[in-house]
């Protein structure tokens, strides 16, 4: 029996794929209006509709499978995107850094190499590790310390001007109180010109130069630097800032200056000590 059932469907076969050469021989033989075109076009005229109620059923269920494909392609992809944007921005802010970093130490390289400090002076390079948290008091804390040759009232700069002097040592750290102190005074000069006076701080962070004579002509524009007078613990010339603005009273002896320092206190990162 099952060898029987076995040859029957085997001559089904031959002979179903024996009909359909012989089909595909006469379609494609026969002229466009032959009778196999006729079947064709009879059998497409009444399937289409069949077809096209068929599509429009499946429709929706294609749609929705194709919105949740997409959906699952869009997260992926989102996610993908997130990450390269994360990836992106921590190397910007890392070059970012990088550059900030190499001005500041070609600035303070070509203070280094100035002709303000005396010839084989040494410096001993620190970053701000600690910001005084009173305004009262404009103090840093710089990682460099007695370990290093740091001494009491040495001056701090960095590659803009003077920053400070040292006002307490420990082996591995050391305060530095800024020129922006209210307690902080420096024997200053305006170039060109020559006017001497005394630059102080204030609480509100900004510089005031005193004591200048009213004869003495200081204009806005002027460069403000360390006059190195004798007893001074600053050499003479390390730049302060610049004249911002000039008053004079007829009751007063002294002109009031003010002064814009050239270090910006508020990003101060990298210094060194002149030991």
């Amino acid at each position: 029996m099952n060898r029987n059932r076995a040859l029957r469907r085997r001559i089904v076969v031959a002979t179903l794929l024996v009909l359909s050469v012989a089909l595909l021989t006469v379609y494609f033989r026969e002229s466009s209006g032959g009778p196999v075109h006729q079947l064709e076009a009879k059998t497409l005229h009444v399937v289409a509709p069949l077809q096209s109620g068929a599509a429009q059923v499946t429709q929706p269920f294609r749609n929705g499978w194709n919105w949740v494909a997409d959906l699952f392609g869009a997260q992926s992809e989102n996610k993908r995107l997130r990450r390269e944007v994360q990836q992106l921005r921590q190397q910007v802010a890392e070059t970012l850094v990088t550059q900030q970093q190499n001005d500041e130490l070609r600035g303070l390289l070509k203070m280094k190499g100035a002709s303000v400090f005396p010839k084989g002076s040494r410096f001993a390079p620190a970053r701000v590790i600690a910001r005084s948290t009173t305004a009262w008091y404009s103090t840093v804390t710089i990682d460099a310390g007695g370990a290093e040759g740091v001494r009491l009232n040495d001056a701090v700069v960095n590659g803009d001007g003077l920053v400070g002097r040292v006002s307490a040592v420990t082996p591995d750290a050391s305060q530095v109180t800024l020129v922006t102190d209210q307690d902080s005074y420096v024997d200053a000069t305006a170039v060109p010109g020559g006017a001497r006076g005394l630059v102080h701080g204030s609480v509100t962070g900004g510089l005031t130069m005193e004591y200048v004579d009213r004869s003495e002509k200081v204009v806005v524009g002027q460069t403000v630097v360390t006059s190195g007078q004798k007893g001074s613990i600053f050499t003479r010339g390390i730049p302060i800032g610049q004249v911002s603005s000039v008053a004079q009273q007829d009751v007063e002896l002294y002109q009031s200056i003010s002064v814009t320092p050239w270090v910006d206190f508020h990003t101060l990162d990298l210094v060194m000590v002149a030991l």
